[in-house]
């Protein structure tokens, strides 16, 4: 790998460990970090949302969801109900305690996104972003051929 693709990577990594540290910082208090975050806004977006399509969305195995979901079920930020045609099948659902925290997590992410962009313009942002995402999807196609 040359020199050029090293550096690159480790520009990814860095944003998103800062990220990551940002976040875990940021909702401290509320007993949830970087990664509960991300599984609780997806399962408020995706109300009925199961634990394998979690999996499936944010290319996590099963285990990584499981733990994340028992963690926001013990603070009481979501709740399953069984799938009444299949029962090995759990239906997740943020509770109000969560909605509560929600509106903290998109303004939190809002204005990380405004540092991390800062001295942007709004199309070198539309710019990155594109390609962020069309890296991202190579990434999943990749790996899931390996």
């Amino acid at each position: 790998m040359s020199e050029v693709n090293q550096i690159f990577l480790k520009h990814i990594s860095s944003i998103y460990r800062n990220t990551n540290r940002y976040l875990d910082i940021s909702l401290e208090d509320k007993q949830i970090g970087a990664g509960q975050q991300f599984f609780l806004t997806y399962i408020y977006e995706n109300k009925g949302i199961t634990m394998y399509d979690l999996a499936k969305i944010g290319n996590f195995d099963k285990g990584t969801v499981t733990k994340a979901v028992q963690k926001l079920t013990e603070f009481g930020y979501v709740t399953s109900q069984t799938d009444e045609k299949d029962k090995r099948v759990k239906h997740l659902y943020a509770t109000e305690k969560a909605e509560e925290i929600l509106h903290r997590v998109y303004g939190i992410r809002n204005i990380w996104k405004k540092k991390v962009t800062k001295g942007l313009s709004e199309e070198e942002i539309d710019t990155v972003s594109k390609i962020l995402d069309k890296m991202s999807e190579n990434s999943r196609v990749e790996v899931s051929q390996v």
